[in-house]
């Protein structure tokens, strides 16, 4: 028994009984979006790209400039006043704790995606439709079933990635500090979605630097998917790239391997349909 008590005041230990606890409380109590700090960071990275993104006309350099500093001016208060709480704290893994906290978002994915398999099983696309599509850049209204499904798949696995992998392996590494860093840029990123055209050149910046995050993560939870089934095919994929480096089409092919079938289809943004080459070179739509 003193053994075990050893092991959960052990220095050593703390941040996995914190991440434990961090993940278990993020599962079991859910945190209404309206009141979550990410909500609120959200909304001034809206309000900030309405107030400092460059028209339509002006050059792409400018758009990049303003976007770079736009990302630069969210994220300093936030740093600073992290700074403040660790330096003042006389228990700083609380906060660290606390930060890994509200950086841990997935929970609302999970219910979202239940919600849409839920409707989809009982024929209800309207519904399924209109409930995914918070959640998705792409326009939906044009899904099938299929369609629904594979975008649903997709979006829970690359969200997986995103909101859980990437945010506890920057708590690994640098603790809760950084990954909330991590998530804060990750809001930015999606409010600023390069995908969509207004922000092809003001989000860039921060997309540059969201892949660069993530790649690791993102690997690692495809090699973690090879070795728990252990299929030859999906190592295929995690070791053969051909032109695309980017995390998500890691994740998509591995997990498409796993599950048996090719995620993907068709994905509208706005009237523009976008392709890609998968790694044995056809063509595939994401």
């Amino acid at each position: 028994m003193q053994g075990f008590i050893d092991i959960l005041v052990d220095p050593f230990w703390l941040p996995f009984w914190t991440l434990l606890s961090a993940v278990v409380i993020e599962k079991l109590l859910p945190w209404p979006d309206k009141y979550h700090p990410l909500s609120l960071y959200k909304l001034f990275a809206i309000r900030m790209a309405s107030k400092v993104m460059p028209g339509e006309n002006d050059a792409a350099q400018q758009k990049l400039i303003s976007g770079s500093l736009a990302a630069v001016v969210l994220l300093f208060p936030v740093c600073v006043v992290i700074a403040v709480f660790i330096y003042l704290s006389e228990y700083p893994m609380f906060f660290q704790g606390l930060f890994l906290l509200i950086a841990l978002r997935f929970q609302d994915i999970q219910r979202t995606s239940s919600k849409v398999a839920h409707y989809l099983a009982r024929d209800k696309k309207i519904l399924a439709r209109h409930t995914l599509q918070p959640l998705l850049l792409r326009a939906t209204d044009k899904l099938s079933p299929m369609g629904l499904v594979k975008a649903n798949c997709e979006c829970l696995i690359l969200r997986f990635g995103y909101q859980f992998c990437a945010v506890v392996f920057w708590f690994l590494l640098t603790g809760g500090v950084g990954a909330l860093i991590y998530r804060l840029l990750y809001e930015s990123s999606q409010c600023w979605n390069i995908k969509n055209h207004r922000f092809a050149y003001f989000g860039l910046t921060v997309s540059k630097v969201m892949q660069l995050m993530q790649w690791i993560p993102n690997v690692l939870a495809g090699l973690s998917l090879v070795l728990v089934t252990v299929s030859f095919t999906s190592l295929k994929h995690l070791l053969v790239k051909k032109g695309n480096t980017e995390p998500r089409f890691y994740l998509l092919n591995i997990s498409g391997s796993v599950l048996g079938f090719e995620l993907g289809g068709p994905a509208y943004y706005g009237t523009k349909k976008s392709v890609v080459l998968n790694v044995e070179g056809s063509e595939r739509w994401y």
